[in-house]
Protein backbone atom coordinates (compact mmCIF):
# COMPACT_ATOMS: atom_id res chain seq x y z
CA UNK A 1 0.00 0.00 0.00
CA UNK A 2 3.00 2.19 0.53
CA UNK A 3 4.30 1.98 -2.61
CA UNK A 4 1.23 2.46 -4.58
CA UNK A 5 0.72 5.99 -2.17
CA UNK A 6 4.21 6.97 -2.93
CA UNK A 7 3.01 6.58 -6.96
CA UNK A 8 0.39 8.49 -6.54
CA UNK A 9 1.69 11.91 -6.50
CA UNK A 10 4.02 10.99 -9.55
CA UNK A 11 1.24 9.58 -11.50
CA UNK A 12 -0.70 13.33 -10.66
CA UNK A 13 2.05 14.93 -12.21
CA UNK A 14 2.45 13.39 -15.23
CA UNK A 15 -0.89 13.40 -15.63
CA UNK A 16 -1.18 17.50 -14.98
CA UNK A 17 1.88 17.22 -17.37
CA UNK A 18 0.22 15.74 -20.10
CA UNK A 19 -3.05 17.48 -19.37
CA UNK A 20 -1.19 21.01 -19.70
CA UNK A 21 1.24 19.92 -23.11
CA UNK A 22 -2.46 19.27 -24.56
CA UNK A 23 -3.73 22.36 -23.81
CA UNK A 24 -0.66 23.80 -25.75
CA UNK A 25 -1.52 22.12 -28.82
CA UNK A 26 0.16 23.56 -32.26
CA UNK A 27 3.21 24.84 -30.02
CA UNK A 28 3.45 20.87 -28.82
CA UNK A 29 2.91 19.18 -31.85
CA UNK A 30 6.13 21.93 -32.96
CA UNK A 31 8.35 20.82 -30.42
CA UNK A 32 7.34 17.13 -30.42
CA UNK A 33 7.95 17.13 -34.60
CA UNK A 34 11.40 18.52 -33.87
CA UNK A 35 12.39 16.21 -31.49
CA UNK A 36 10.75 13.29 -33.14
CA UNK A 37 13.14 14.19 -36.42
CA UNK A 38 15.91 14.98 -34.54
CA UNK A 39 15.81 11.58 -32.69
CA UNK A 40 14.94 9.90 -36.41
CA UNK A 41 18.35 11.40 -38.14
CA UNK A 42 20.30 10.08 -35.26
CA UNK A 43 18.89 6.86 -35.20
CA UNK A 44 18.73 6.94 -39.56
CA UNK A 45 22.22 7.90 -39.46
CA UNK A 46 23.64 4.90 -36.93
CA UNK A 47 21.81 2.74 -38.72
CA UNK A 48 23.29 3.66 -42.27
CA UNK A 49 26.82 3.85 -40.63
CA UNK A 50 26.12 0.68 -39.12
CA UNK A 51 24.38 -1.15 -42.19
CA UNK A 52 27.20 0.16 -44.77
CA UNK A 53 30.35 -1.95 -43.56
CA UNK A 54 28.43 -5.08 -42.62
CA UNK A 55 27.64 -4.78 -46.25
CA UNK A 56 31.31 -4.32 -47.38
CA UNK A 57 32.26 -6.99 -45.15
CA UNK A 58 29.01 -9.43 -46.15
CA UNK A 59 30.67 -9.47 -49.48
CA UNK A 60 34.49 -10.10 -48.47
CA UNK A 61 33.02 -12.97 -46.04
CA UNK A 62 31.40 -14.38 -49.37
CA UNK A 63 34.33 -14.29 -51.20
CA UNK A 64 37.43 -14.75 -48.60
CA UNK A 65 39.56 -12.50 -47.05
CA UNK A 66 42.96 -14.12 -48.30
CA UNK A 67 42.27 -12.11 -51.87
CA UNK A 68 45.30 -10.01 -53.14
CA UNK A 69 45.19 -8.01 -55.72
CA UNK A 70 48.17 -7.08 -58.33
CA UNK A 71 47.98 -4.64 -60.53
CA UNK A 72 50.77 -3.14 -63.04
CA UNK A 73 51.82 0.35 -61.86
CA UNK A 74 53.95 2.47 -64.77
CA UNK A 75 56.91 4.60 -64.09
CA UNK A 76 55.61 8.08 -65.60
CA UNK A 77 54.65 7.28 -69.35
CA UNK A 78 56.02 4.20 -69.86
CA UNK A 79 53.32 1.16 -69.15
CA UNK A 80 54.15 -1.86 -67.13
CA UNK A 81 53.77 -5.16 -68.92
CA UNK A 82 53.38 -8.36 -66.57
CA UNK A 83 54.24 -10.96 -68.73
CA UNK A 84 51.82 -14.22 -68.87
CA UNK A 85 54.46 -16.77 -68.09
CA UNK A 86 56.07 -14.10 -64.26
CA UNK A 87 52.66 -14.72 -63.43
CA UNK A 88 51.80 -17.79 -63.69
CA UNK A 89 54.95 -18.94 -62.36
CA UNK A 90 54.41 -17.01 -59.16
CA UNK A 91 52.00 -19.88 -56.94
CA UNK A 92 55.68 -22.07 -57.07
CA UNK A 93 57.86 -19.30 -55.93
CA UNK A 94 56.81 -20.47 -52.02
CA UNK A 95 55.86 -17.20 -51.49
CA UNK A 96 52.83 -17.69 -49.75
CA UNK A 97 50.48 -17.63 -53.02
CA UNK A 98 48.12 -20.66 -53.28
CA UNK A 99 46.86 -19.49 -57.05
CA UNK A 100 47.59 -16.75 -59.46
CA UNK A 101 44.80 -16.04 -62.26
CA UNK A 102 45.63 -13.07 -64.48
CA UNK A 103 42.97 -11.39 -66.75
CA UNK A 104 42.27 -8.30 -68.78
CA UNK A 105 39.54 -5.94 -67.90
CA UNK A 106 38.83 -3.32 -70.39
CA UNK A 107 35.37 -1.60 -71.53
CA UNK A 108 33.12 -1.99 -74.58
CA UNK A 109 29.75 -1.53 -76.57
CA UNK A 110 27.23 -4.27 -77.56
CA UNK A 111 24.67 -4.06 -80.24
CA UNK A 112 21.58 -5.40 -79.05
CA UNK A 113 18.63 -4.73 -81.10
CA UNK A 114 18.32 -1.72 -81.82
CA UNK A 115 19.95 -0.15 -79.24
CA UNK A 116 23.76 0.01 -77.84
CA UNK A 117 24.63 -1.09 -74.22
CA UNK A 118 28.25 -0.19 -72.27
CA UNK A 119 29.69 -3.13 -70.72
CA UNK A 120 32.97 -4.52 -69.14
CA UNK A 121 35.15 -6.98 -71.33
CA UNK A 122 37.35 -9.14 -69.19
CA UNK A 123 39.43 -11.35 -70.97
CA UNK A 124 40.22 -14.63 -68.66
CA UNK A 125 41.79 -17.67 -68.10
CA UNK A 126 40.28 -20.64 -66.24
CA UNK A 127 40.59 -20.15 -62.93
CA UNK A 128 39.08 -16.70 -62.62
CA UNK A 129 35.36 -18.37 -62.38
CA UNK A 130 36.67 -20.29 -59.28
CA UNK A 131 38.42 -17.66 -57.72
CA UNK A 132 35.31 -15.13 -57.81
CA UNK A 133 33.08 -17.86 -57.23
CA UNK A 134 30.43 -17.79 -59.94
CA UNK A 135 28.37 -20.59 -61.33
CA UNK A 136 27.09 -21.07 -64.68
CA UNK A 137 23.22 -20.70 -65.31
CA UNK A 138 23.35 -21.59 -68.73
CA UNK A 139 25.49 -23.48 -71.28
CA UNK A 140 29.64 -23.44 -70.39
CA UNK A 141 32.39 -21.09 -69.31
CA UNK A 142 34.63 -20.07 -71.35
CA UNK A 143 38.42 -22.07 -71.76
CA UNK A 144 41.69 -21.75 -72.27
CA UNK A 145 41.36 -24.34 -75.00
CA UNK A 146 38.83 -22.11 -77.04
CA UNK A 147 42.25 -20.49 -77.61
CA UNK A 148 41.36 -17.34 -80.10
CA UNK A 149 38.11 -18.25 -80.48
CA UNK A 150 35.23 -15.71 -80.97
CA UNK A 151 33.08 -16.97 -78.07
CA UNK A 152 31.74 -14.52 -75.10
CA UNK A 153 29.92 -15.62 -71.53
CA UNK A 154 27.31 -13.14 -71.21
CA UNK A 155 26.82 -11.53 -67.21
CA UNK A 156 23.45 -12.02 -65.61
CA UNK A 157 22.67 -8.09 -65.89
CA UNK A 158 24.30 -7.76 -68.95
CA UNK A 159 21.98 -10.68 -70.35
CA UNK A 160 19.10 -9.00 -68.99
CA UNK A 161 19.38 -5.56 -70.20
CA UNK A 162 20.35 -7.34 -73.69
CA UNK A 163 16.84 -9.28 -73.64
CA UNK A 164 15.38 -6.25 -73.29
CA UNK A 165 16.72 -4.48 -75.94
CA UNK A 166 16.90 -7.35 -78.45
CA UNK A 167 12.80 -8.00 -76.94
CA UNK A 168 13.66 -11.62 -76.72
CA UNK A 169 15.56 -13.48 -74.25
CA UNK A 170 19.53 -14.15 -75.25
CA UNK A 171 20.19 -17.92 -76.12
CA UNK A 172 23.30 -20.03 -76.28
CA UNK A 173 24.53 -19.91 -79.71
CA UNK A 174 23.19 -16.12 -80.44
CA UNK A 175 25.93 -14.01 -82.28
CA UNK A 176 26.59 -10.61 -80.35
CA UNK A 177 28.32 -8.10 -81.85
CA UNK A 178 30.76 -5.74 -80.13
CA UNK A 179 33.71 -3.53 -81.33
CA UNK A 180 32.92 -4.95 -84.84
CA UNK A 181 33.79 -8.20 -84.03
CA UNK A 182 30.57 -11.13 -83.96
CA UNK A 183 31.05 -13.34 -81.17
CA UNK A 184 29.36 -16.49 -80.26
CA UNK A 185 27.11 -16.80 -76.78
CA UNK A 186 28.43 -19.93 -74.95
CA UNK A 187 27.05 -19.31 -71.81
CA UNK A 188 25.22 -17.06 -68.70
CA UNK A 189 26.43 -16.74 -65.90
CA UNK A 190 24.51 -16.52 -62.48
CA UNK A 191 24.43 -13.61 -60.58
CA UNK A 192 27.61 -12.24 -58.82
CA UNK A 193 28.86 -10.47 -56.01
CA UNK A 194 31.37 -7.42 -57.12
CA UNK A 195 35.19 -7.77 -56.18
CA UNK A 196 35.54 -4.91 -55.12
CA UNK A 197 39.70 -5.79 -54.06
CA UNK A 198 40.18 -6.50 -58.19
CA UNK A 199 37.35 -3.63 -59.39
CA UNK A 200 35.82 -6.46 -60.96
CA UNK A 201 31.97 -7.37 -61.61
CA UNK A 202 31.49 -9.97 -63.33
CA UNK A 203 27.36 -8.94 -63.51
CA UNK A 204 27.90 -6.41 -65.76
CA UNK A 205 30.66 -8.36 -67.92
CA UNK A 206 31.33 -9.87 -71.23
CA UNK A 207 33.77 -12.66 -70.71
CA UNK A 208 35.84 -14.01 -73.45
CA UNK A 209 39.18 -16.70 -73.38
CA UNK A 210 42.41 -14.91 -72.62
CA UNK A 211 43.82 -15.13 -76.13
CA UNK A 212 40.28 -13.66 -77.43
CA UNK A 213 41.55 -10.29 -75.98
CA UNK A 214 43.73 -10.22 -79.38
CA UNK A 215 40.56 -9.37 -81.45
CA UNK A 216 39.24 -6.91 -79.77
CA UNK A 217 41.92 -5.01 -77.70
CA UNK A 218 44.64 -3.43 -79.36
CA UNK A 219 47.52 -4.07 -76.57
CA UNK A 220 46.01 -7.24 -74.89
CA UNK A 221 48.19 -6.68 -71.60
CA UNK A 222 47.19 -7.68 -68.43
CA UNK A 223 45.48 -5.43 -66.44
CA UNK A 224 45.11 -7.20 -62.61
CA UNK A 225 46.44 -10.28 -61.46
CA UNK A 226 43.95 -12.16 -59.10
CA UNK A 227 46.00 -14.52 -56.01
CA UNK A 228 44.64 -16.12 -52.95
CA UNK A 229 47.11 -16.46 -49.98
CA UNK A 230 48.07 -20.02 -48.63
CA UNK A 231 46.26 -21.10 -45.53
CA UNK A 232 47.64 -19.13 -42.67
CA UNK A 233 49.89 -17.11 -44.22
CA UNK A 234 50.71 -13.22 -43.01
CA UNK A 235 49.27 -11.19 -45.73
CA UNK A 236 51.62 -8.04 -45.30
CA UNK A 237 54.72 -10.10 -45.26
CA UNK A 238 53.12 -11.94 -48.39
CA UNK A 239 52.85 -8.57 -49.56
CA UNK A 240 56.10 -7.31 -49.40
CA UNK A 241 57.57 -10.75 -51.04
CA UNK A 242 55.29 -10.49 -53.90
CA UNK A 243 56.07 -7.35 -54.67
CA UNK A 244 59.95 -8.03 -54.56
CA UNK A 245 59.09 -11.12 -56.88
CA UNK A 246 57.49 -8.66 -59.49
CA UNK A 247 60.14 -5.90 -59.03
CA UNK A 248 62.94 -7.88 -59.68
CA UNK A 249 61.71 -9.28 -62.79
CA UNK A 250 59.72 -6.12 -64.52
CA UNK A 251 62.01 -3.60 -66.06
CA UNK A 252 60.75 -1.12 -66.44
CA UNK A 253 57.88 -0.76 -64.11
CA UNK A 254 56.51 -2.23 -61.05
CA UNK A 255 53.30 -3.36 -59.64
CA UNK A 256 51.11 -2.65 -56.46
CA UNK A 257 50.04 -5.22 -54.16
CA UNK A 258 46.95 -4.82 -52.27
CA UNK A 259 45.20 -7.63 -49.58
CA UNK A 260 41.66 -8.26 -48.98
CA UNK A 261 42.30 -7.50 -45.06
CA UNK A 262 44.20 -4.37 -45.93
CA UNK A 263 41.27 -2.80 -47.85
CA UNK A 264 38.80 -4.20 -44.96
CA UNK A 265 41.05 -2.17 -42.59
CA UNK A 266 40.83 0.75 -44.07
CA UNK A 267 37.10 0.02 -45.04
CA UNK A 268 36.72 0.29 -41.14
CA UNK A 269 38.49 3.20 -40.13
CA UNK A 270 36.87 5.22 -43.12
CA UNK A 271 33.40 3.79 -41.47
CA UNK A 272 34.31 5.28 -38.39
CA UNK A 273 34.78 8.35 -39.21
CA UNK A 274 31.68 8.58 -41.44
CA UNK A 275 29.89 7.48 -38.12
CA UNK A 276 30.86 9.88 -36.31
CA UNK A 277 30.10 12.50 -39.05
CA UNK A 278 26.28 10.94 -39.22
CA UNK A 279 25.90 11.05 -35.65
CA UNK A 280 27.23 14.83 -35.08
CA UNK A 281 24.89 15.62 -38.04
CA UNK A 282 22.06 13.69 -36.60
CA UNK A 283 22.90 15.64 -32.89
CA UNK A 284 22.66 19.35 -34.39
CA UNK A 285 18.84 18.12 -35.69
CA UNK A 286 18.61 16.66 -32.08
CA UNK A 287 19.33 20.18 -30.89
CA UNK A 288 17.46 21.89 -32.87
CA UNK A 289 14.37 20.57 -31.46
CA UNK A 290 15.67 20.73 -27.97
CA UNK A 291 15.32 24.52 -28.72
CA UNK A 292 11.89 24.30 -29.63
CA UNK A 293 11.15 21.90 -26.60
CA UNK A 294 12.68 25.11 -24.06
CA UNK A 295 10.63 27.88 -26.41
CA UNK A 296 7.51 25.71 -25.99
CA UNK A 297 8.04 25.79 -21.79
CA UNK A 298 9.32 29.25 -21.72
CA UNK A 299 5.87 30.28 -23.01
CA UNK A 300 4.29 28.01 -21.01
CA UNK A 301 6.30 29.61 -17.87
CA UNK A 302 4.68 32.97 -18.95
CA UNK A 303 1.12 32.44 -19.86
CA UNK A 304 1.00 30.07 -16.08
CA UNK A 305 2.50 32.79 -14.12
CA UNK A 306 -0.94 33.17 -12.23
CA UNK A 307 -1.31 29.23 -11.86
CA UNK A 308 2.50 29.04 -10.42
CA UNK A 309 1.57 31.80 -8.18
CA UNK A 310 -1.32 30.43 -6.47
CA UNK A 311 0.48 26.78 -6.36
CA UNK A 312 3.35 28.57 -4.45
CA UNK A 313 0.74 30.79 -2.13
CA UNK A 314 -0.91 27.08 -1.11
CA UNK A 315 1.75 26.20 -0.37
CA UNK A 316 3.75 24.43 -3.24
CA UNK A 317 7.55 24.29 -2.54
CA UNK A 318 9.77 25.61 -5.51
CA UNK A 319 11.20 21.87 -6.18
CA UNK A 320 7.43 21.47 -6.73
CA UNK A 321 7.06 23.64 -9.28
CA UNK A 322 10.25 22.69 -10.99
CA UNK A 323 9.59 19.25 -11.21
CA UNK A 324 6.08 19.82 -12.56
CA UNK A 325 7.66 21.91 -15.30
CA UNK A 326 10.98 19.31 -15.52
CA UNK A 327 7.99 16.76 -16.09
CA UNK A 328 6.55 18.48 -18.79
CA UNK A 329 9.52 18.65 -20.66
CA UNK A 330 10.68 14.91 -20.36
CA UNK A 331 7.38 14.02 -21.28
CA UNK A 332 7.54 16.10 -24.64
CA UNK A 333 11.08 14.77 -24.96
CA UNK A 334 10.14 11.09 -24.50
CA UNK A 335 6.78 11.11 -27.19
CA UNK A 336 8.92 12.54 -29.48
CA UNK A 337 11.55 10.08 -29.05
CA UNK A 338 9.35 7.56 -29.29
CA UNK A 339 8.02 8.46 -32.46
CA UNK A 340 11.34 9.27 -34.00
CA UNK A 341 12.50 5.93 -33.02
CA UNK A 342 10.32 4.39 -34.91
CA UNK A 343 10.70 6.73 -38.11
CA UNK A 344 14.15 6.25 -37.44
CA UNK A 345 14.20 2.83 -37.81
CA UNK A 346 12.08 3.23 -40.85
CA UNK A 347 13.92 5.09 -42.66
CA UNK A 348 17.13 2.90 -41.75
CA UNK A 349 14.94 0.19 -42.72
CA UNK A 350 13.88 1.52 -46.26
CA UNK A 351 17.68 3.08 -47.14
CA UNK A 352 18.88 -0.43 -46.83
CA UNK A 353 16.45 -1.90 -48.73
CA UNK A 354 16.81 0.67 -51.61
CA UNK A 355 20.57 -0.33 -51.23
CA UNK A 356 19.95 -4.05 -52.04
CA UNK A 357 21.86 -4.16 -48.48
CA UNK A 358 20.67 -7.33 -45.82
CA UNK A 359 19.62 -4.78 -42.98
CA UNK A 360 21.02 -5.34 -39.54
CA UNK A 361 20.10 -3.38 -36.30
CA UNK A 362 22.81 -1.73 -35.11
CA UNK A 363 22.95 -2.38 -31.13
CA UNK A 364 23.37 1.50 -30.09
CA UNK A 365 20.95 2.92 -32.56
CA UNK A 366 17.71 2.60 -29.91
CA UNK A 367 19.87 3.24 -26.29
CA UNK A 368 21.53 5.91 -27.89
CA UNK A 369 18.95 7.91 -29.96
CA UNK A 370 16.15 7.55 -27.30
CA UNK A 371 18.81 8.29 -24.49
CA UNK A 372 20.12 11.61 -26.43
CA UNK A 373 16.63 12.93 -26.74
CA UNK A 374 15.67 12.39 -23.46
CA UNK A 375 19.35 14.06 -22.44
CA UNK A 376 17.72 17.29 -24.52
CA UNK A 377 14.73 17.32 -23.11
CA UNK A 378 16.39 17.37 -19.70
CA UNK A 379 19.28 20.16 -20.59
CA UNK A 380 16.81 22.44 -22.20
CA UNK A 381 14.02 21.92 -20.06
CA UNK A 382 16.22 22.62 -16.74
CA UNK A 383 16.46 26.64 -17.89
CA UNK A 384 12.08 27.34 -17.98
CA UNK A 385 11.92 24.73 -15.21
CA UNK A 386 14.27 26.93 -12.86
CA UNK A 387 12.67 29.94 -13.87
CA UNK A 388 9.05 29.04 -13.35
CA UNK A 389 10.38 28.33 -9.54
CA UNK A 390 12.17 31.22 -9.19
CA UNK A 391 8.97 33.67 -9.64
CA UNK A 392 7.70 35.70 -6.84
CA UNK A 393 4.37 34.07 -5.80
CA UNK A 394 2.61 38.05 -5.04
CA UNK A 395 4.42 39.08 -8.42
CA UNK A 396 2.49 35.99 -10.18
CA UNK A 397 -0.40 36.54 -8.89
CA UNK A 398 -1.01 39.81 -10.19
CA UNK A 399 0.33 39.12 -13.91
CA UNK A 400 -2.17 39.25 -16.16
Amino acid sequence: MSGSRGLAPFREVVLDGVSNLQALKGRTLLALTGIAIGTAAVIAMLLVGHNAPAEALRQFEVMGVDLVAITPRGEGTTPTILPLETVRALPSQGLGIAQAVPFIATGTMIRAGGATIQANLVAVTDGLYALAKVAVAQGRRTSELDGFAPFVVLGADLTRDMAAAAGRPVRIGDPVRMDDQVLTVVGVLGPAFPVPLLSLDLNRSAVIPFGTARRLVPDPQITTVAARLAPGADDRAIAARVADYFHARLRPGDVQVQTARQLIDGLEQQMRVYGLLLLAIGAVSLVVGGVGVMNVMLMSVMERRREIGLRLAIGARRRDIRTMFLTEALILAALGSLLGTGLGTLAGWLFAEASGWSFLAAPLALPLGGGMALAVGLFFGSYPAARAARLDPIAALRAE
